[in-house]
């Protein structure tokens, strides 16, 4: 979950301040994501989970684990889900860690409402850190097209916290070189 896997790279302030302002201000931005996207591309997005497994919480990174405040024994969650336009076209490509017991309600894998519109739904007052982002390959993990990535921890009222790596399409999160 390092950031330094494959199809990562780390962006200069240069690079950063090339980017087109839509682009800067979803990375910046330590509002919903989903909101940003949705307003973005004019459409309601929806989520897919493609898998959701308990791990070892030692094969998370031990920063994602201290944000998530997990003990090397605990069994968080690792979610890979992609949100999608009406189309079924992908926007982002997502990897979502949590504590299950602490964030029981996100176990429900059928559900397609996106993580920013069920937090709203549920009330939950939420602060975004971010901790990374940048241009990262579409698709991810991939040497293919330049894309953004932003990741972050969500800390909820309920003093849950959720642990999120988004990458983008390029096709809707515009940058140089696509």
């Amino acid at each position: 979950m390092e950031n330094s896997a494959p199809g990562i790279h780390r962006t200069s302030r240069d690079t950063f301040m090339e980017l087109p302002p839509q682009t800067r201000m979803l990375l910046e931005s330590e509002g919903s994501t989903t909101i940003l996207l949705e307003s973005l591309i004019a459409c309601r997005l929806t989520v897919r989970v493609d898998s959701q497994l308990p791990v070892d919480a030692g094969s998370l990174d031990r920063r994602i684990r201290d944000e998530l405040g997990l003990s090397s024994h605990a069994k968080p969650v690792l979610r890979r889900s992609a949100l999608l336009t009406p189309a079924g076209e992908v926007v982002s490509s997502n990897r979502v860690a949590f504590d299950g017991a602490a964030v029981p309600w996100l176990a429900d894998t059928q559900d397609s409402t996106p993580l920013g519109r069920e937090l709203r739904a549920r009330n939950s007052m939420q602060h975004r850190v971010i901790l990374d982002n940048g241009l990262a390959s579409w698709p991810p993990g991939g040497a293919g097209t330049p894309c953004a990535f932003k990741e972050y921890i969500i800390n909820c009222s309920d003093g849950s916290r959720i642990h999120l790596h988004e990458t983008f399409s390029p096709y809707f999160v515009p940058v140089p070189g696509r």
